[in-house]
């Protein structure tokens, strides 16, 4: 899933914003796209308050909240700024697979399913779509379920993706998929991306299956942020967010688990 698409909502949205007749929304707006350089996601998120406070009725601030919500792992908040976005723009309900995955991580399984079926009419040839979906439905419906209904993509350009898919397949193992990576003859940003989305894909992988030992030791891998400075053109750095969050829940739940068998 490309983060480009949320670059270009950024660029739409900031022109945007600066034709607002209020000085202070201008002043806001300058605030927020400091806030956005670094990364701080609670400011972000208090001064697209004090913004959809002024101006309520516009959509890209419901989508950058959004985005900024799931940063700041506030998941349920996350689903309903993408909501109202919904809500505001219904056009674009097909589109908005990070939704789908807010809904995930906000315990909302079947509605992140669905978001992930209905992106198939916006673009239908993204193995992490099909991913996702599996894994959503993995935690609804059950594993057999999951691999049963799991969405066919046969033309995903990016290095590794259509070999993850055969993981969920059941055609080959973690350790086979693994393998096939540090044998790739790819380099440099390319290589970087092939062996972000088959670490990060296998973590989640082995989250489904309940093997949380695995998931993590995967997942923290993907987060690691040498592997994205090595691959920023090929790795989306929404999807590089999304493996700290996953790394992060892996580890509560490790933690939850501990203290209870204590």
């Amino acid at each position: 899933m490309s983060r480009c698409l949320i670059l270009l909502s950024f660029v739409l949205l900031l022109p945007t914003l600066a034709v607002a007749q209020e000085p202070s929304f201008d002043k806001l707006n300058m605030q927020l796209r400091e806030a956005l350089d670094k990364d701080d996601h609670k400011q972000a998120i208090a001064l697209l308050d004090q913004m959809i406070e002024m101006k309520p009725a516009l959509p890209s601030l419901y989508y950058v909240r959004a985005t900024e919500n799931y940063m700041a792992e506030n998941f349920r908040a996350s689903v309903k700024d993408f909501d109202k976005l919904i809500e505001l723009q219904p056009a674009r309900s097909d589109s908005l697979w990070e939704r789908g995955i807010s809904c995930y991580y906000a315990g909302d399984y079947a509605a992140g399913a669905k978001q992930f079926l209905d992106y198939q009419n916006y673009h239908d040839q993204d193995v992490e779509n099909s991913v996702w979906r599996y894994l959503c439905l993995a935690k609804s419906e059950g594993l057999a379920k999951a691999r049963e209904t799991l969405i066919a993509i046969e033309r995903d350009p990016r290095p590794g993706l259509q070999e993850v898919l055969e993981l969920y397949r059941g055609n080959v193992t973690p350790e086979k998929l693994l393998e096939q990576m540090d044998q790739t003859k790819l380099t440099g940003e390319a290589a970087a991306g092939y062996r972000f989305y088959t670490l990060l894909y296998v973590g989640l992988y082995y989250v489904a299956e309940g093997k949380d030992d695995l998931a993590a030791k995967y997942l923290k891998t993907a987060a690691d942020p040498k592997l994205l400075e090595a691959g920023p053109s090929r790795i989306s750095t929404y999807m590089w967010e999304t493996a700290g969050i996953a790394h992060r829940d892996v580890l509560r739940r490790q933690k939850k688990q501990a203290a209870g068998e204590n």
